[in-house]
């Protein structure tokens, strides 16, 4: 996971994409152990607060668990929980191509490439 402190999207949101994408390509598993927050900020070179405030959101999505005195955990994905949340995803992707100009067979083009790639 990297961060571009060129970017022009918070630094707390691209820690939650980041992690986000990790699990779903399989780089964190369901129970691994997260750094801590300030290990997490001195890897990234941000603030402890930052990584908190990220770490907090992946927490009231479900996505993550803190024990305390223990640490963070990559919780057990939920599949149907997952799936309303790409649902979400795909729909505003949708809609935000569609006020684009994408067409719909556009969007089907890119879906089967994207597949193919998988």
């Amino acid at each position: 996971m990297q961060i571009d402190h060129g970017s022009r999207q918070p630094y707390y949101a691209q820690l939650v994409t980041g992690i986000e994408q990790d699990i779903a390509h399989g780089v964190l598993q369901p129970g691994e152990q997260l750094p801590s927050v300030r290990e997490m900020a001195r890897q990234h070179l941000l603030n402890p607060n930052t990584v908190s405030k990220a770490y907090k959101q992946l927490e009231a999505q479900q996505i993550i668990q803190t024990v305390p005195g223990k640490g963070t955990y990559v919780q057990a994905a939920d599949s149907s929980l997952l799936q309303a949340e790409l649902r979400e995803r795909f729909t505003q992707i949708v809609k935000l191509a569609y006020q684009s100009g994408v067409s719909i067979a556009e969007l089907h083009d890119w879906l089967d490439k994207t597949g193919e790639m998988l």
